[in-house]
């Protein structure tokens, strides 16, 4: 049998609960019993490898996403990315370096975006300048890239804020704005989501490094506008996003999500 694939699975049913404990305890009964069954095993692996990263539980989660990167057939280029990022935010820096090292050896398929973003993200992390934050900004990153925030509680929410504030590396600075206007619209402090999406879509400096989050900041602002009586705004930057950007990382996955927007709200306007 071929290794089970899951490479955008990040929401078990359970999630969609924010039961993440009880999912982590089922995912563990499932992989002691699945002592035969490698398929199973990773997909357990990959689940709990999430709600891991979704609890702030960076050793359980690199653990896990170390086992894959052993063992699975499927992306080990980004099972090393993610073993790396988890490892690197529970402060083992030298441990993160050498794997970020391994992402570069793993990389194989050149026109996977998946391994191609991974790819580039390790070469920008491991460098001297790495630190326990900035891995956690990495971890942040993937959760929202993956639609995960929605997931995490409010206090991990506050934890990744309070993190994210004491970053002052001017090329992740847009970057930072785009997860704490995320965080912040979850949070439901709408003024301070609609700030920080401003600030990152204005940010030039890290746009050669991070070129996704001048459009995604774009998207994300009129999702904001259009819950509020400026939806004709949040309309006309839905449709900036989707026409003034292009080649930028996951760029089919924000045309997916702008065609859902406006095509719900084109079903509100009807009468």
């Amino acid at each position: 049998m071929k290794n089970v694939i899951f490479p955008t699975s990040k929401v078990s049913w359970l999630f969609s609960f924010c039961q993440i404990s009880r999912a982590l305890t089922a995912f563990s009964d499932a992989l002691d019993l699945a002592s035969e069954q490698r398929e199973i095993q990773h997909v357990c692996l990959y689940e709990i490898g999430w709600c891991s990263m979704i609890e702030l539980n960076f050793r359980d989660a690199y653990r896990a996403f170390e086992r894959l990167k052993m063992e699975s057939r499927w992306s080990q280029c980004y099972y090393a990315y993610l073993t790396a990022v988890c490892q690197g935010a529970t402060g083992d820096l030298d441990g993160a370096h050498a794997v970020f090292k391994d992402v570069e050896a793993l990389f194989r398929r050149r026109n996977n975006q998946i391994e191609l973003f991974s790819m580039k993200r390790a070469e920008k992390l491991r460098s001297p300048c790495l630190s326990k934050e900035l891995c956690i900004l990495s971890v942040i990153e993937i959760l929202y890239l993956w639609k995960a925030l929605p997931n995490c509680s409010t206090p991990n929410l506050q934890t990744m804020t309070q993190v994210l504030q004491g970053i002052n590396d001017a090329s992740c600075t847009g970057l930072k704005n785009l997860l704490l206007g995320a965080i912040n619209k979850y949070l439901l402090n709408i003024k301070d989501a609609v700030q920080y999406f401003q600030l990152a879509l204005g940010d030039e400096v890290g746009r050669l490094t991070n070129s996704y989050v001048q459009p995604y900041s774009c998207y994300e602002l009129g999702c904001v506008l259009i819950n509020t009586p400026e939806v004709s705004c949040g309309r006309m930057l839905m449709l900036q996003a989707k026409e003034d950007f292009a080649g930028y990382d996951f760029e089919n996955r924000l045309h997916v999500r702008i065609h859902s927007a406006l095509a719900s709200l084109n079903t509100a306007a009807q009468p």
